[in-house]
């Protein structure tokens, strides 16, 4: 016979208005994650750090250890995947200094939603000065996001400028690390309505490099310029599969319906990446010839692309206001 529990007595008012306990000090957790402990709630606790805080974990940072430090980065990026509460912010500051091309690189990929305008001076003197060239890369990638906040007018015009001559320059500059060149191109196209930035994108375009016309077509893209939709149509049918697919992307994000048509029959692609490209891209523009294109994709779909074409026909949907949308694809 089971031996019968005692009831858990009730809270005090006075225990429950003080609500939960307070976090462990920042020393503790440091403790921890030297001995190689990664919980969810150790790295939670790097979010939202005050300053006191942030000074700590800078005097205590190179005496993580690299491999330490790495780790840490890797997992705070891992974790605001998926609670999109915590901020990390103050901690990749200070990661951004480290001696570590791995771990500098890591942390300007980490603040991927970061848009506060220091960061943007940080990323500005990272691609300019930083020794290694895939931080270099890094920092132009990060910093699209900060030229389309500039194409939103949210950014000051000294400001903008300055960030479209960085990136000019160092999308121009043939003596710089190819990858840097084509991240800079492809961040600098938000801001394509530029004359000097439209130059850019077609001296690209037309040159004889597949890989800088790649990131030619992913900028006509972004600067949701129409000037360049015939150009990026001719492109989805181009021998070429990495062509194709920055092809497919950009007519989503130029959400132009006469690309349907084209995007429809690359739905059939022998590449996965190009067909997951065109269906995307096929939500993106919605409107009924896009949704009529994906619901018969979603009658029959290959097996590897069921989600894509479920989650093209919600986005579809969605922007067509058409209630709680479609019924699951079939698997």
């Amino acid at each position: 016979m089971p031996t019968p529990t005692s009831p858990v007595p009730p809270l005090s008012d006075a225990a429950a208005a003080a609500g939960p306990p307070p976090p462990p000090p920042l020393a503790e957790v440091l403790a921890t994650i030297r001995g190689g402990n990664f919980g969810e709630a150790e790295i939670a606790r790097f979010s939202d750090l005050d300053r006191a805080d942030a000074r700590l974990l800078g005097r205590e940072w190179d005496a993580l250890g690299e491999g330490t430090r790495e780790a840490l980065v890797r997992r705070m990026d891992e974790l605001s995947e998926v609670r999109i509460e915590l901020l990390f912010g103050r901690a990749l500051r200070v990661a951004l200094t480290d001696d570590s091309a791995v771990v500098r690189q890591l942390a300007v990929a980490a603040l991927w939603e970061d848009r506060g305008e220091d960061l943007l001076e940080r990323f500005l003197l990272l691609l300019s000065s930083d020794p290694s060239q895939d931080v270099r890369a890094e920092a132009a990638r990060g910093m699209e996001r900060f030229a389309a906040a500039a194409a939103e007018g949210d950014l000051d015009e000294g400001t903008e400028c300055r960030l479209r001559e960085a990136l000019t320059e160092a999308a121009t500059d043939e003596q710089a690390p190819y990858g840097l060149r084509r991240r800079a191109l492809e961040a600098v196209g938000v801001l394509g309505r530029a004359a000097e930035v439209r130059e850019l994108i077609l001296s690209a375009y037309e040159g004889e490099d597949e890989g800088l016309r790649a990131s030619a077509l992913y900028a006509m893209g972004r600067s949701a310029d129409e000037r360049w939709l015939d150009t990026v149509l001719d492109e989805l049918a181009s021998p070429e599969t990495e062509l194709r697919y920055e092809a497919a992307r950009a007519t989503g994000m130029l959400g132009d319906a006469r690309a349907v048509p084209e995007l429809g029959r690359l739905a059939g692609d022998e590449d996965a990446e190009v067909r997951h490209a065109a269906i995307a891209s096929l939500g993106q523009i919605g409107g009924r010839e896009a949704l009529r294109v994906l619901r018969m994709l979603a009658e029959d779909p290959d097996e590897a692309d069921v989600e894509a074409v479920q989650e093209a026909l919600d986005e579809a949907l969605d922007e067509a206001g058409a209630g709680d949308g479609p019924p699951p694809v079939d698997r």
